[in-house]
């Protein structure tokens, strides 16, 4: 764990299999919050760096940024262990409740990578809360504000602290590595509400992003990186399509056109979760195309 920020906590919540793959993020505030809790075998992680700093009576709310098993799987587990509460987009809340439904079509994409993360538990629905556009919570030192930020899911969330003006927009704005950011883009993709609401997330004034995948960035830049990428690899995108041609042809046009492609593809050469976000993304972006 490290604290990021004064009163920002980044935990390493997948490093018992993939070191430097998601952030969960603890705010340390007068009513304290968990930003994407990651996955259910990695909660045990969150919750004993919880407790080691003694915050377990101050955490109230567990908000992951959407449904997917590798930013929200344990958020039922540290709801009952923390009794807090889980925010929620209106359109995930039923699979929080019971997320049978969730695991099934999670294991079929994912394959053996989903037992690697979890099977998430369920949660009585009294413990979950449906959070609106724009709904704001005191946390005391801060304001946390909620929104609705659709494209990468239909039910993905961006959080902003309005005070110290911290992002958590996760698969919204993508991925970070290295000083190189790589939009998220798995099927099923909605290229232009991924871009509407990219624009809308420009529009906040923004000090730091804090991504899930994976760590603290200085200043917004990446938004911006994140739409002209999609820009630019959605034509490329709509090319292959019209062409007929299959995924290794995008992805070798992706490569020429964009050379940070190739490099993180290299840079992920033993981070295997990491790389396999870059084919999901691709796959989604090419169905998209071919719609």
């Amino acid at each position: 764990m490290e604290e990021v920020l004064p009163n920002i906590y980044l935990v390493d919540t997948l490093s018992y299999v993939e070191k430097g793959t998601i952030s969960s993020y603890i705010l340390n505030f007068d009513t304290g919050v968990i930003i994407d809790p990651g996955t259910a075998k990695g909660a045990s992680i969150l919750l004993d760096e919880i407790r080691r700093i003694r915050l377990e009576d101050k955490i109230k709310y567990i908000a992951p940024t959407h449904i997917h098993i590798d930013h929200g799987g344990g958020a039922a587990t540290l709801a009952k262990a923390l009794n807090a509460k889980i925010l929620v987009h209106p359109k995930g809340a039923k699979h929080v409740i019971n997320p049978e439904k969730l695991w099934i079509a999670s294991k079929q994409v994912l394959g053996e990578l989903a037992e690697i993360y979890g099977k998430p538990e369920s949660i009585e629905e009294n413990k979950v809360i449906v959070v609106d556009d724009l709904q704001k919570f005191d946390l005391g030192d801060d304001i946390l504000v909620v929104y609705h930020a659709p494209g990468h899911a239909p039910h993905m969330l961006a959080y902003y602290l309005q005070r110290t003006r911290i992002l958590f927009p996760a698969d919204a704005v993508g991925m970070y590595y290295n000083g190189m950011v790589f939009p998220l883009t798995p099927p099923p993709f909605d290229r232009d509400l991924a871009i509407n609401t990219l624009k809308r997330l420009l529009e906040l004034e923004v000090k730091y992003i804090g991504f899930t995948h994976f760590g603290l960035v200085e200043g917004n830049w990446t938004i911006k990186k994140s739409y002209e990428k999609i820009i630019l690899w959605s034509k490329i995108a709509e090319e292959v399509a019209n062409e007929n041609k299959d995924l290794n042809e995008f992805i070798k046009r992706l490569c020429d056109a964009d050379p940070e492609v190739k490099e993180l593809i290299k840079g992920f050469s033993e981070k295997p979760i990491m790389q396999g976000f870059i084919y999901t993304a691709a796959s989604g972006l090419l169905s998209w195309a071919k719609r």
